[in-house]
Formats: C-alpha cells, sequence, structure tokens
C-alpha cells in the first residue's frame, strides 16, 4: 500500500562525506516490476521520483543495474563487475530484506553507497523513516532524487554534456522519449518541450561553457537547429 513520501525535515541528515560523481555512479533498482504492478503506483511521488532518476541516468550514460527475482544473481555479478570502475553504488526501488542484508555486506566492496530517500518503498511511511535513520548511523550516505540528478548534472563531463550524443539524451530526458523517437527537424514544443524544460537544458549547456541563450531556443527549438548551434560553440 503507497503512502506520503516522508519529508526531508522528517529524515535524518546524511552525514556522510563523499561526493556524489556521475563518471563513478552506478544506479541499481529493485524490485521495479514488482512495483510497477502496484495500485495507484503510476501517478504517486515514489514513481515519478523513480522515473527523473532513471531518465538522468540514462542521459548521461550511468549504468543501470535492475536486481530483481530470477535475475538477482546476474544482477550481483554486474554489480560486482562496476564496482571497480564505478564505486558509487546509488540504490532505489522497493527495500526488500535481502537488499537489507546485502547493503551491509557491500561496504566492504565499497563505502560509497547512497540511497535514494525519496525514490524507495517499505510497508510504511513510519518504517521508511526508521530505515534511513538506521542508514545514517551505519554511515551509509542518502539523499533525495533533486539532489541526485542535479549533483549527476553538475559532474558530468563537459566534453560529453556538448557532444552530440550527449546533447539528444538531455533533449529526451527532458522530453521523456527514447531518443530515436525525436525527429531532428521538428519543433520540440510540439513535442510537448515547454518553458521550464527550456530552460533546464539552457541552463545545464551553459553551466558546461556553451555560448546558448533562451532566446535561441525560441528561434528555433529543432535538435537540428540546437546540435548546430551547441556543437558549433564547444
Amino acid at each position: 500500500m503507497l503512502y506520503p513520501m516522508p519529508k526531508k525535515i522528517q529524515l535524518s541528515p546524511s552525514k556522510a562525506k563523499w561526493q556524489l560523481l556521475s563518471s563513478a555512479s552506478v544506479l541499481v533498482l529493485v524490485g521495479l516490476q514488482n512495483l510497477r504492478m502496484m495500485q495507484g503506483i503510476q501517478d504517486s511521488a515514489l514513481m515519478q521520483n523513480l522515473i527523473q532518476v532513471t531518465n538522468k541516468a540514462k542521459a548521461l550514460e550511468i549504468p543501470i543495474i535492475d536486481l530483481y527475482g530470477d535475475d538477482l544473481l546476474q544482477g550481483m555479478q554486474q554489480l560486482g563487475e562496476y564496482a571497480t570502475s564505478h564505486p558509487q553504488l546509488i540504490f532505489a526501488g522497493q527495500i526488500t530484506p535481502m537488499l537489507k542484508q546485502i547493503l551491509p555486506h557491500l561496504q566492504s566492496v565499497t563505502e560509497q553507497i547512497c540511497v535514494v530517500d525519496d525514490a524507495i518503498e517499505l510497508s510504511s511511511q513510519e518504517q521508511h523513516i526508521q530505515w534511513v535513520d538506521s542508514l545514517t548511523t551505519q554511515g551509509f550516505h542518502h539523499m533525495n532524487s533533486y539532489s541526485v540528478t542535479r549533483l549527476w548534472s553538475l559532474s558530468a563531463p563537459t566534453d560529453y554534456v556538448l557532444s552530440a550524443k550527449g546533447i539528444l539524451l538531455a533533449v529526451a530526458e527532458q522530453l521523456e522519449m527514447e531518443p530515436l523517437q525525436i525527429d531532428p527537424l521538428t519543433d520540440l514544443r510540439s513535442y510537448g518541450l515547454d518553458s521550464v524544460g527550456m530552460a533546464n537544458l539552457v541552463g545545464l549547456w551553459r553551466a558546461s561553457g556553451a555560448n546558448i541563450r533562451y532566446e535561441d531556443f525560441l528561434q528555433d527549438a529543432s535538435l537540428k537547429a540546437l546540435l548546430e548551434k551547441l556543437l558549433s560553440n564547444s
């Protein structure tokens, strides 16, 4: 049964000192198939936060591992393989008894473990708050989906953000579409890109050093025009 996500003020502040980096992260989604079958999940804050984190990981080519049922062993093997090159394990999804047992063991592999505290599901809000509090005392990091996606964006390599692939995936993330579904000549506003989405993209590219203004976006909001503008300045 879904419950309201706890507010930030209800959770103990994380005491972990390490900095989240997109190039060092792996997103680990737990029990996503179970969550999708829950009644009312699609319109919930939980699913919105999961989608936000997942889309950002896809846009920045952060590896995503799905831990679920029969594929659990394979997922754990992938996790072990990634841990050497991507030591930051970022967990979201269903907090199962299995995951609670695994996390302390993973600390022997890497101390850089983070839980997205508004993109997880337990049996009740009270248990949610208690579990995040216990994570804090055990030295695990936790932060909300906004902080995770923001830190990933800020730490993304400039040469990737302003590459043709990085630009395409950033646009696809804002539109919540698959990249190949986007016609390069079509005005992105016809796909549903609004002024907030435009401002987010311009802010991302300017933070990486691109010479682009919001007004440039308004003049021609096709993917082709954006690529020409951004790649000519990079």
